[in-house]
C-alpha cells in the first residue's frame, strides 16, 4: 500500500514539473525571419529586415516588468559599449515584448530610458524594440528559440514568469549561442557575435537561470515564485523515501 501511494505521488510530481519554464537550448534552429512586428516608431518590419544579414542579439522581455527585465537591458547596454565593435555595422540588437498589450509607445519609452544610460555614442537604429498584437507571432519566435514563459493575470494585474537570457542569432537567423542570467562578459558576447557572423553555433557555458517575480495582490508586492524549487525538493524527498521503502522491504523479504 505504501509503495503504491509513493508511486502515485511520484507520477503526479513528474507530470507537474515536466513542463518547466526556462530556456530550452535549440542551437542550429532557424527562426522565421518573415515574421512581422511593430517597432518603436510604429513601423511594421519583418525580422529579416531588422537583422539585415548581421549577427543579432535577441532579448525577450516585457516593458512593464518589475524585476529582471530592466537589469537585463541595462546590462546589455553596458556590455555592448565595451565590445570594441561598431553597432549597426557589426551587430544588431532586438528586444521583443512578450506582452501583446505593449505598444510602440511602451517600446519607445523603454528604448529612450535604456539609451540614456550610454556613456559612449551609440547608433540608435542598432537596437530595435518590438511589439505585436499577434500572439501567434510572439509564440512562434519564442518557441523557435526555446524561450518558455508563463503569463499570469491576478486582480487585473499581468505579470510573467520567465527566464533571463540573451540569444545570439546568425545573419541568416539561426540560433547560435545562449548567454544565461543578467551578467555578461564582453569577451563572451564578442566571441559569440564573431562566431555567429560565421554561421557557427556553440553550446552554452553556464546554465544559471533567473526568473521573474510574481505579483501578490494582497501585499501589493512582487514575490519570488518558489514552486519550482519546492517542487524539486518534494520530488527528491519522495523519491528518497520510495527508495528507502523498497530497500527495507527487500531486507524483510530476505529475513
Amino acid at each position: 500500500m505504501h509503495i503504491k501511494m509513493i508511486l502515485i505521488i511520484f507520477f503526479i510530481f513528474t507530470s507537474v514539473y515536466s513542463k518547466e519554464i526556462g530556456i530550452y537550448e535549440q542551437q542550429e534552429v532557424s527562426i522565421d525571419t518573415s515574421l512581422k512586428f511593430t517597432n518603436e516608431y510604429n513601423q511594421i518590419k519583418s525580422l529579416k529586415e531588422i537583422i539585415n544579414n548581421k549577427p543579432t542579439i535577441l532579448t525577450i522581455n516585457y516593458f512593464n516588468c518589475p524585476t529582471l527585465c530592466s537589469p537585463l537591458l541595462y546590462e546589455v547596454a553596458d556590455v555592448v559599449q565595451n565590445l570594441g565593435l561598431d553597432p549597426a555595422k557589426d551587430f544588431n540588437i532586438i528586444t521583443l515584448s512578450i506582452e501583446k498589450n505593449d505598444t510602440f509607445v511602451h517600446a519607445k519609452t523603454t528604448k529612450d530610458r535604456i539609451l540614456k544610460t550610454f556613456k559612449k555614442p551609440f547608433q540608435a537604429n542598432a537596437w530595435t524594440f518590438l511589439t505585436s498584437k499577434n500572439q501567434a507571432n510572439i509564440d512562434t519566435l519564442t518557441n523557435s528559440v526555446g524561450f518558455k514563459y508563463e503569463r499570469r493575470v491576478k486582480d487585473g494585474v499581468v505579470d510573467y514568469l520567465h527566464p533571463a537570457a540573451i540569444i545570439v542569432l546568425t545573419p541568416s537567423g539561426k540560433v547560435s549561442r545562449y548567454l544565461n542570467g543578467i551578467k555578461y562578459l564582453p569577451f563572451d558576447l564578442k566571441l559569440a557575435i564573431f562566431e555567429a557572423s560565421d554561421e557557427k553555433t556553440r553550446p552554452t557555458i553556464a546554465n544559471t537561470l533567473l526568473y521573474c517575480f510574481a505579483y501578490d495582490a494582497e501585499s501589493k508586492t512582487y514575490l519570488f515564485k518558489a514552486e519550482k524549487i519546492v517542487g524539486g525538493l518534494i520530488f527528491l524527498i519522495v523519491l528518497t523515501f520510495f527508495i528507502y521503502l523498497v530497500r527495507t522491504g527487500r531486507k524483510k523479504d530476505l529475513e
